[in-house]
């Protein structure tokens, strides 16, 4: 278990790490490129997956937004994670699939914003 102070940073985009957290108590703030994308609120939120699955730099900066507890989990690579524990492989694959859902919503919303103006415009 580890503890973070409001505006401290867990995870700094860039940043070559490995291991993913588990949201115990408080909420984080996302950040990609200074832009905050998102707040995690829910206990038992995975973050901090992304790097570890493609093996890059963390790819968003996350920071406490409260006094927050999370849980690090480290392993050695995909394979052993999903051999050793399959309903943390589980949680991940669920967390991803929402994600990807949200932001399929968004941009469907988006492109129908878009052709909205564009139609206006003409």
């Amino acid at each position: 278990m580890e503890e973070f102070r409001t505006g401290e940073v867990i995870i700094k985009q860039g940043k070559m790490d490995n291991g993913f957290y588990v949201l115990e108590k408080g909420a984080v703030e996302v950040y990609k490129n200074d832009i905050m994308l998102n707040v995690l609120i829910y206990p038992g939120t995975i973050f901090g997956e992304i790097g570890d699955i493609l093996h890059t730099p963390r790819t968003c900066t996350i920071k406490a937004r409260t006094q927050t507890k999370v849980i690090k989990y480290e392993c050695p690579d995909l394979q052993t994670l999903v051999e050793q524990h399959p309903e943390i492989a589980v949680k991940i694959m669920e967390t991803l699939a929402s994600r990807l859902e949200r932001t399929t919503q968004k941009l469907a919303d988006l492109s129908i914003t878009s052709t909205f103006f564009s139609e206006e415009s003409k």
